[in-house]
């Protein structure tokens, strides 16, 4: 697993930005641009932090990939089955605006962090 610290949030709003049922705020930038090179493996990408943290992520082919709480204890995991290669565009997010939390972005090909 590779872990990224980062602080999570921003001032603008997912789901106006982006639609898909995204919630959360997040900065207009990605927090991590991650190339990923496609093996067997399926690629997990999940945050962390003491806050309820929210993910986004921009797949190799455009699609968008939005969580809550999927990994557990308010924190956001997206797996994906048959990861792309390419460029996985990352944003961490915060449920709430305002509440920047120092956070950890985890990427694994083994699961989601415990």
């Amino acid at each position: 697993p590779y872990n990224i610290p980062l602080k999570a949030g921003g001032d603008v709003d997912a789901f106006d930005a982006i639609g898909q049922n995204c919630g959360g705020f997040v900065t207009t930038e990605p927090d991590f641009n991650l190339t990923y090179q496609a093996g067997g493996l399926d690629l997990y990408l999940s945050a962390s932090s003491n806050g309820d943290t929210t993910m986004i992520v921009n797949a190799p082919d455009g699609s968008w990939s939005c969580d809550d709480d999927s990994a557990g204890n308010l924190n956001p995991g997206i797996r994906f089955d048959t990861p792309q290669s390419g460029r996985y565009d990352i944003w961490v997010g915060t449920y709430r605006e305002g509440d920047g939390a120092q956070a950890r972005l985890e990427i694994s090909e083994l699961g989601f962090a415990d």
